[in-house]
């Protein structure tokens, strides 16, 4: 079969759609020449094509992504560039579909630009050219990932057995709290509330005496259940939520919106709902069958500690706390850490405290601090973005805990 980005025009084209350094697109055609003249590559090549722009069939589990013994043999240390070129190859056909579904030819480049970056991270990082995260650019070229303004947004199920309901009406207990969260019943949490095992393995064996956890029944009448603190820890005092004044607002297997944020462009309040604008106008033009029920997000930027280590007024802080944080598993400081310092960087020996970030988890560490991450979910629409609801909420419960530990 004809694949149209082995020829070295369309490759060049469909290249500079998606702003690729020219260097990295001369190393690409060197690959196309390669696999166009030699009948084993071609039909490695092909055979992968099939498998994933064709049929779909991509590589979806976060981990590195299987070679051939062929690729690697014939391009040793340039392996990774002979399939980027066949995920790329998948872009005619994510075109196509932009096109079918009525989505524009920006959001087709802003969207698909995020792969140049994850490419020129690996230059900047190795000084070749290679590339990396082929389990997070399928998303792209599958049609399911899509930047809109400052985000990047996903629509997926939910998973995980914590659940949300929200106020029917005022009532005595839990005043001016109108979202609650019930805990996972089947994840065993530290006696603060978090997920056992957070903040990094060697700290379970210790906890292990004092795990517990959380109740939840549901029956004709109401939720009877451990509620979350918006700051991510699970109550010890159960609560029932009576149907008459609370309903379920999400639950496992409800559609939402899954944000990410990527690292170009301004991070502020006015450009987040810019983008939350723009995402609850296009998921239901372009889903309507699909309605989400909230907004679901996991990053670094979860870590409840920040909310210590950062000014109130930071982006970071402020993003955080316009959701509603809760643990699905044990968080770790390999999440931030990844973030923060990145690979360059693999420990504290060598980590630099060259920006106000740095130093403060480097300093919060030292004085043994621990730094793990949560999820959160978010009900509010874009007109609300800054309002910080649920935390905001929750302060005003005098008795409330903002911080365990």
């Amino acid at each position: 079969m004809e694949i149209e980005l082995l020829d070295e025009t369309r490759l060049r084209y469909w290249t500079s759609r998606l702003a690729f350094p020219l260097p990295a697109v001369d190393e690409l055609a060197d690959i196309a020449r390669i696999v166009r003249g030699e009948v084993e590559l071609y039909r490695l090549f092909e055979d992968f094509h099939l498998q994933t722009a064709v049929r779909g069939e991509w590589h979806r589990e976060w981990s590195d992504l299987p070679f051939a013994p062929l690729v690697e043999r014939r391009f040793g240390e340039r392996a990774s560039l002979f399939y980027l070129l066949a995920y790329l190859a998948a872009l005619p056909y994510t075109w196509l579909r932009y096109k079918h579904l009525g989505i524009s030819e920006r959001i087709f480049d802003d969207t698909l630009q995020d792969i140049t970056v994850k490419l020129i991270d690996e230059y900047e990082l190795h000084g070749k050219w290679r590339f990396k995260l082929f389990q997070w650019i399928w998303l792209h070229l599958d049609c399911q990932l899509f930047r809109l303004g400052r985000l990047q947004y996903i629509l997926r199920q939910f998973q995980g057995l914590t659940t949300a309901y929200r106020r029917r009406s005022q009532g005595e207990q839990l005043p001016k709290v109108n979202y609650l969260l019930l805990a996972d019943p089947t994840l065993p949490l530290r006696s603060d509330g978090y997920a056992l095992g957070s903040g990094g393995d060697h700290e379970a064996e210790s906890q292990a005496g004092d795990a517990w956890y959380a109740r939840f029944e549901s029956s004709a009448a109401g939720w009877f259940g451990n509620p979350v603190s918006p700051y991510g820890f699970v109550l010890r005092e159960p609560v029932f939520l009576s149907r008459a004044d609370w309903e379920l607002a999400l639950q496992q297997g409800d559609w939402v919106l899954d944000l990410h944020i990527p690292r170009s462009g301004a991070f502020t309040v006015e450009a987040c709902r810019e983008s939350l604008h723009q995402a609850f106008e296009f998921f239901p033009r372009i889903w309507h069958d699909r309605p989400f029920k909230a907004c679901f997000c996991h990053t670094w930027f979860f870590t409840p500690q920040l909310q210590r280590l950062l000014s109130p007024d930071s982006n970071i802080v402020r993003f955080q706390r316009e959701f509603y944080l809760y643990p699905p598993y044990p968080g770790s400081l390999r999440f931030l850490w990844e973030f923060v310092f990145g690979e360059r960087y693999p420990d504290r020996a060598t980590a630099p405290r060259d920006n106000r970030l740095r130093k403060a988890v480097l300093e919060w560490l030292d004085q043994g601090g621990e730094i793990f991450d949560l999820a959160g979910m978010m009900f509010h629409g874009p007109d609300e973005w800054g309002s910080q609801p649920y935390m905001s909420a929750w302060d005003a419960g005098a008795d409330q805990p903002r911080f365990i530990g």
